[in-house]
């Protein structure tokens, strides 16, 4: 399992949305398992708090598609996969790479208030 830190202000990919990156082993790790983890760190909460992942995508075809054959090989792709799950957007990359960014970007809440 990948121990999982919550990201720093130097770890941004985006100039306006700081991400979260954490890797999982394609081999050994359960992506959806990882991906859970990685919200709850992020979140400071248990995983158990979280919304359940198959209401925002099939976990068991999440961990197939990066993980590894039958006879237990890697895969070999090249390729990843985008979704929102609960708050947040998320690219699993089948290099073994999670990238997590907040929905709720900064310019969202820079918007002028309504209703003045």
């Amino acid at each position: 399992m990948t121990n999982h830190t919550p990201p720093s202000d130097d770890e941004d990919e985006h100039a306006d949305d700081a991400a979260y990156q954490t890797e999982f082993d394609p081999i050994r790790d359960s992506v959806s398992e990882e991906l859970i983890t990685a919200i709850a760190t992020l979140n400071d909460a248990d995983p158990t708090e979280l919304a359940l992942l198959s209401d925002f995508v099939d976990p068991e075809a999440l961990d197939a598609l990066f993980g590894p054959r039958d006879a237990g090989n890697p895969r070999e792709t090249n390729g990843h996969v985008l979704f929102n799950y609960d708050a947040y957007h998320v690219k699993v990359d089948s290099s073994g790479q999670i990238t997590v960014h907040n929905s709720e970007s900064s310019s969202d809440s820079k918007q002028s208030p309504s209703d003045e």
